[in-house]
């Protein structure tokens, strides 16, 4: 008797065969125009003569989620038939066309692209190079676009190679395959002349791809660490989760970023890193956050997370689970690997815990909550971003930290979130995926402890966390804040030998032309409470004007309590705004071991961390 699981088994083990058996979607993409950053694509697609085709490009890119209307990158767009004739194509919507197609049997649609977006996001063409990302790039069928497709990439002379994820097509050179869309979608393509260096672990293959080393670059040293990270978090999980060869494609723009994807991952970064061991760990961390999403992300995944609608947004409360806890994992795992001492680890969470409580959006928004707008709020923030926005990626780094830690203490270090992690694959890492109470609820059963109340506090609940639990069972502290410093000769506090608190504000200035200018305001500072806005100038501070270099030493002489006048321009009129100054929060939120710490609890962070405190 078929069960329903066999079923979906069965339907799902038939669905490559059925896709395998269609005419693929050929994709051209070619670049005669390089230097001003044009790729030209050609699509051929099957119309079976029909009377007309829609066809639409993507607006976001899966792992990245924002609406980013790549349709506008398209500069010109036309179509022809069988016999080279043009038909008409009318754009209905901002990225759909409709293409009136005659009755002819194949449709061959042309059109030129602007690439001049350098990050792991979007598409980037000049003379020496080209990296294509396929949201970005390809057009398809509406309704009709989980479906074979082939891309023959045209490379000008002095381009060596073409480095993508995408299988060869056997015979053709400079031409892959991929077996539906989400597979096109996600596998960038890099053209030109990089740096190449593979490695294997388990029999497969693993390649550094580099562009724009500049000669600065060591790409066999980096590929050598990265080696390590590979098997670290092969042991974490117990085994890869693919049999095909894996890229590393790393883009050395200068910025900072990554993307991951299923069969490789983007980074974008600094050429001068590979120099120094500091600035391969830097590197490094960003790779193994991406990494670690082969698993976590990419197979195993929110349900809210596919079928992906490439036309809108794909809401999901979950991306803590997918973001914020590879941001644990991404340090607890370099630490396994030997590259992170357990201080050097403290020190990446602490930058994490003072990014949390420094952050008074974390009292009006939860992290389910901030997963779920990363739509409208993680992607474009504004000056009031940290008084309205949580981020899942730093505060989800230290959920993990706290969840790991009470998954442990509840049962007595029998079980850990590690538990949780390959557990949740286990179970979910199919084609379903899934919803937050399930995962909430498989640490529950992996515990043995009922954490509903638990998570629902720590994860779905804006306000402040408690880390005393944590703290104890690993033997941690969080440093001392050293005392104030005493004022200076001739301030009046030193005068009258008075121990003056330096007063605070509670506001980011920059310096625009010569103006002093408030760029943000904290929500619950002495700045909020006056009614300073961002964008108000500070003209003088109790009748005295001074640099915008000086206005935070002058308010911290000053001292907490003391009221001041403050002369602003507001919208061009002068006005004046009393505001008494507090005491600034001197908490480092640094973590240290402590120093009398227990054996057992030495113990519990060996365990943790792999190596003794």
């Amino acid at each position: 008797m078929l069960t329903r699981c066999s079923l979906l088994l069965l339907c799902l083990a038939a669905w490559p065969l059925r896709a395998a058996t269609r005419a693929p979607i050929a994709y051209t993409l070619s670049f005669p125009d390089a230097a001003a950053h044009y790729v030209d694509v050609t699509a051929a697609i099957p119309a079976a003569g029909a009377d007309s085709l829609t066809v639409f490009m993507p607006v976001w890119t899966p792992g990245s989620y924002l609406v980013r209307e790549y349709a506008g990158h398209i500069v010109e767009l036309s179509a022809t038939g069988d016999d080279g004739s043009p038909l008409a194509a009318e754009k209905t919507i901002k990225n759909r066309w409709r293409i009136d197609t005659a009755g002819t049997a194949n449709v061959t649609v042309h059109y030129r692209l602007y690439g001049r977006t350098i990050n792991v996001r979007g598409n980037w063409v000049e003379a020496d190079f080209a990296v294509i990302n396929g949201a970005p790039t390809f057009i398809t069928v509406v309704d009709d676009f989980q479906r074979p497709y082939t891309v023959t990439v045209h490379r000008p002379e002095g381009w060596q190679s073409v480095q993508t994820s995408l299988l060869p097509d056997q015979g053709r050179a400079d031409t892959f395959t991929s077996p539906d869309f989400d597979t096109l979608v996600d596998s960038p393509i890099v053209a030109g002349s990089p740096q190449v260096d593979s490695f294997e672990v388990d029999g497969i293959r693993h390649t550094l791809v580099t562009v724009s080393g500049g000669g600065v670059w060591d790409n066999p040293r980096v590929a050598r660490n990265l080696h390590r990270v590979v098997e670290a978090q092969r042991d974490f999980w117990g085994e890869l989760p693919y049999d095909q060869p894996y890229y590393f494609f790393n883009l050395l723009t200068g910025n900072r970023g990554g993307l991951e994807h299923r069969q490789s991952l983007s980074l974008s970064a600094d050429r001068w890193l590979s120099r120094t061991h500091g600035g391969i760990t830097s590197w490094l961390s960003l790779a193994s956050h991406e990494f670690f999403h082969a698993w976590n992300g990419k197979r195993l995944r929110p349900v809210e997370l596919g079928p992906f609608d490439y036309e809108h947004e794909n809401y999901s409360p979950s991306l803590w689970v997918v973001e914020g806890l590879t941001s644990y994992y991404q340090h607890v795992l370099l630490t396994r690997a030997g590259f992170y001492t357990p201080d050097r680890y403290l020190g990446a969470v602490s930058g994490s815990l003072k990014g949390v409580q420094n952050t008074p959006g974390r009292h009006v928004q939860a992290l389910s909550e901030s997963s779920f707008d990363a739509w409208i709020k993680a992607y474009r923030t504004d000056e009031n971003s940290t008084n309205a926005l949580f981020s899942y990626y730093g505060g989800g780094a230290v959920a993990g930290f706290l969840i790991d830690a009470e998954i442990q203490r509840v049962s007595d270090g029998a079980h850990s979130l590690d538990d949780v992690m390959r557990a949740a694959f286990e179970r979910y890492s199919a084609e379903r995926g899934y919803t937050q109470d399930e995962f909430i609820a498989l640490a529950s059963e992996i515990a043995g402890h009922d954490l509903t109340a638990w998570f629902h506090a720590l994860v779905q609940t804006p306000g402040e966390w408690d880390y005393q639990p944590a703290l104890d069972w690993w033997g941690l502290e969080f440093e001392t804040p050293k005392p104030p410093a005493p004022p200076e000769p001739g301030t009046p506090a030193a005068a009258d030998d008075t121990d003056l608190a330096k007063g605070w504000l509670g506001i980011d200035i920059a310096n625009q032309d010569g103006r002093i200018v408030l760029t943000k305001v904290r929500r619950d500072t002495p700045a909020a409470a006056a009614g300073l806005s961002v964008d108000d100038e500070i003209i003088a501070v109790d009748g005295h004007r001074m640099s915008a270099g000086d206005v935070i030493r002058r308010l911290e002489l000053l001292g907490a309590g003391t009221t001041v006048e403050l002369l602003v321009s507001r919208r061009d009129q002068i006005i004046s705004v009393p505001a008494t100054l507090a005491l600034k929060p001197e908490e480092t939120w640094r973590l240290n071991f402590r120093a009398d710490a227990t054996a057992e609890q030495k113990a519990r962070v060996e365990a943790w961390l792999g190596q003794a405190p």
